[in-house]
Order: C-alpha cells, then sequence, then structure tokens
C-alpha cells in the first residue's frame, strides 16, 4: 500500500472511484496526490454534511485473506466544494493566524478543480486512515471538518488540522508560487507547500511548473 491520499475531480457521483472500477480514464480524474496525510485545502472543500459512508467488497472474492473495506470520505458537487474552499479562508486565518494566508494558494486549488470536466469532487483518505486507527482518523476528519466553520478553540482545531495534513507549524506558510517559480527556500517550506495543496499525478496542476509533466 502507498499511503498516498487521492483528490479527484470527476462525474461519479461516490467517494473512492478508485475502488469501483470500469471508470475510464481514472487517473485523469485525479488531481493531485499527496503522501501520508491528507493536504489542507483539500479538506477546506468539505464540511461534515459532505461525508460519505461506504463498504467496498474485495477485488478478488474468493481470497479469503483480503476483507471488505469501509471508507468515510468527502463528496461535494464542485461548486459547492469551491464556495466551501471560498469560505474556509477567513476561519483558516484565524486558526493559523502564525502562518499566514491561504488566499494565493487557494486561487490555485480553485483553478485546478475548474479546469477539471468532472461535476463532483471527493478525497480518497483510505490509505491514510489506515496508518493509525481508522476510527480516530475518520473522527478527527469529521471534527476537523466541522471546525472550518465553527473553529472553536483554536488551538484544538489547528491540532486536528495538524494531525491530517502533517503539517510542520510555527513558520510562515511556504509561497504560493514556491515551485512555480522555483524560489530557493528549505526544506520545511517544500514540505508544507506539498502539504497545503498536494502534487501532481497523471496531468499538471496550476501550482507546479509545466515542466514536471513535459520534461525536456
Amino acid at each position: 500500500m502507498s499511503n498516498n491520499s487521492y483528490l479527484f475531480v470527476s462525474d461519479y457521483d461516490g467517494i473512492c472511484p478508485d475502488f469501483v472500477g470500469g471508470i475510464p480514464d481514472l487517473g485523469q480524474t485525479v488531481l493531485a496526490e499527496d503522501r501520508s496525510c491528507v493536504p489542507l485545502l483539500w479538506l477546506a472543500m468539505f464540511r461534515p454534511p459532505d461525508l460519505v459512508t461506504a463498504t467496498f467488497q474485495p477485488a478478488d472474492p474468493e481470497d479469503d485473506d483480503e476483507d471488505e473495506v469501509k471508507v468515510i470520505a468527502p463528496l461535494a458537487p464542485k461548486d459547492r466544494a469551491l464556495a466551501q474552499l471560498q469560505a474556509a479562508l477567513d476561519v483558516l486565518d484565524r486558526i493559523f493566524a502564525q502562518e499566514g494566508s491561504l488566499r494565493e494558494h487557494a486561487a490555485l486549488l480553485r483553478a485546478g478543480v475548474e479546469s477539471m470536466p468532472g461535476k463532483f469532487v471527493t478525497i480518497n483518505p483510505y490509505e491514510i486512515a489506515v496508518l493509525g486507527g481508522e476510527q480516530e482518523f475518520y473522527d478527527t476528519q469529521r471534527d476537523a471538518l466541522a471546525s472550518l466553520d465553527e473553529p472553536g478553540d483554536l488551538i484544538v482545531a489547528r491540532q486536528r488540522l495538524a494531525d491530517l495534513t502533517a503539517l510542520r507549524l510555527g513558520r510562515p506558510f511556504p509561497a504560493a508560487r514556491l515551485a512555480l517559480d522555483d524560489l530557493d527556500a528549505p526544506e520545511d517550506d517544500w514540505w508544507n507547500h506539498s502539504r497545503l495543496l498536494g502534487n501532481s499525478f497523471e496531468r499538471p496542476v496550476p501550482w507546479e511548473p509545466t515542466w514536471v509533466h513535459n520534461p525536456a
């Protein structure tokens, strides 16, 4: 298992399209991926009512070593996901007051989502959930999404989001154009940039230079 999370924009109106099978050009519906975490601005597109629970059967029903998989993941129509991303920015400013604004970063994510033809946005977090206690992950996911509307205790909200995103806190967020402009920055900034937006998968993303997918 790769322990990656994936951000999908597709016409499939369910969670975990990669677990369903039969979806053409599945890789092209993945906007971005990240390892061992779920990026912060992906989460900002969703709220608790968007969470969907689904159970998936083993790929090989004859394999006794494979169990069914239960996943709780967010799913929203594209327009609502983008509206919720915008609405979250004021709250994120409060929660991450020490680290700075994410408005330019969010604009790049918006451009990426808008560039995709699909009608629905979803995250598959399953490979992250199984890194520890699955139910604990899903409880934290629900509480973290709720904090994007009503943060309550800002310290608690900050820690929940940090647990899901693996952000290295206590330093200014890296520039939104860090990768685009190939800025000179410490490793912690490159780490955090990925934990804010994720990384490209099979298609270019607005926050990375095009040569990532078109090498000379």
